[in-house]
């Protein structure tokens, strides 16, 4: 289950008015959900998981489970039949009262004028729009009874036991993390005078032992990798230097929170410079790092986007913002599309195999000796540049 759930971040949809249903054994209240269709997929995806490696769940499935399409709904409240009267009152009430379009009704009040705001401002929605409400699925969870069986968090990317589903430190984390992904990308401006001293690097996967092989990497063990890698790094880079660092710090992080923290607070505290670093895939924002998303940054008559991974979703939200993308991620496993320099697609690749191993400087990829605008391909670092 956890395979599935680590493929997806942000999994919208969006929230309509209330409704009910009854049946034999309960009365429901619930709101309206519209799927997007990566929610469904991920349902789908995530009911033949289950029905296939657990006999007990795949024993008290319905025949719904197992079929694509599937009705969304957010469950408010579950009465006995007993109480049909007292169900059917508060699902009138909850159509009549509580939805967007009576607050419409009513006078502007404070409320209402703070309503309005967070419908504006929060939520993106105009008065004159449709009144559902966009949101994002955080946490997939799996119950046996009542009780928390499993929960997985997308943001976090973490299997949370039952404690850990109910922890405040927790559910911050995942907030926290919401923020990161959602909030437009930082914009700065460095002066001319600025640009040395400023470096870039990324991918360094230090104590990541199968990521030797993975991407073939010129070591004969981790420790000879972690070694030449910080010693390069700070080789050139100053204590008062800054490094924008383009994800992934580590391995995959251990199952161990305070492990991984422990980890990352070690590396961060071994390197030199005064570092700005994006969330990478392998990254956890639940460390002693304070990861951003995204940043634009406007330096030499360029405007460069600094992302870890050059194919998300923000790389297409913030289209015009930029002339040139600066990534990490993709190693050197997609030479064709993401060598060191690509001129067509305008991406600058600064995964640490293809800048040899060591941080490159801002300056030296504004001089007028590289003379960027004129590269249509560049292999790596150390490669000669074909030009236009």
């Amino acid at each position: 289950m956890g395979r599935t759930c680590r493929k997806c971040t942000l999994v919208p949809f969006k929230i309509g008015g209330f409704n009910g249903f009854q049946n034999s054994d309960a009365n429901w209240l619930y709101l309206d959900v519209e799927p997007s269709s990566d929610l469904e997929q991920l349902r789908y995806e995530l009911a033949q998981n289950l029905i296939r490696s657990d006999k007990l769940i795949c024993d008290t499935c319905k025949k719904f489970d197992h079929e694509p399409r599937f009705k969304f709904h957010c469950s408010v409240g579950r009465f006995a039949p007993g109480n049909r009267d007292k169900f059917e009152r508060l699902v009138n009430f909850a159509e009549t009262k509580c939805s967007l379009e009576a607050f419409r009704q009513h006078r502007e009040s404070m409320l209402d004028k703070l309503f309005k705001f967070i419908k504006k401002y929060i939520f993106r929605i105009e008065e004159d729009s449709n009144p559902n409400i966009s949101q994002h699925l955080l946490r997939v969870t799996v119950l046996r009874g009542r009780r928390i069986r499993f929960e997985y968090d997308l943001l976090l990317k973490k299997s949370l036991s039952r404690i850990e589903a109910l922890s405040r430190y927790w559910w911050r984390q995942t907030i926290k993390g919401l923020r990161i992904e959602l909030n437009l990308p930082r914009e700065e401006r460095l002066p001319v005078s600025s640009n040395d001293g400023v470096y870039l690097i990324g991918d360094c996967h230090f104590d990541h032992k199968n990521i030797i092989k993975h991407v073939n990497r010129p070591f004969h063990n981790v420790t000879e990798m972690n070694e030449e890698i910080k010693n390069n790094w700070n080789k050139i880079v100053g204590e008062d230097d800054r490094v924008f660092f383009l994800g992934d710090y580590t391995g995959p992080p251990s199952r161990e929170a305070r492990q991984y923290r422990n980890k990352l607070k070690c590396w961060t505290r071994l390197l030199n410079g005064n570092k700005v670093s994006f969330l990478g895939n392998h990254d956890r924002i639940y460390g002693c790092v304070e990861f951003e998303k995204a940043r634009i940054l406007h330096a030499g008559g360029h405007s460069f986007l600094l992302i870890h991974d050059p194919t998300d979703e923000k790389v297409k939200t913030n289209h015009g913002k930029y002339d040139w993308l600066i990534h990490g991620h993709k190693h050197n496993n997609n030479m064709k599309d993401y060598p060191f320099i690509n001129g067509e697609r305008k991406t600058i690749n600064v995964s640490v195999e293809v800048i040899n191993y060591r941080p490159v400087s801002l300056s030296f990829l504004l001089s007028s000796k590289l003379d960027l605008d004129s590269i249509k391909r560049m292999r790596t670092i150390d490669s000669e540049p074909e030009r236009w």
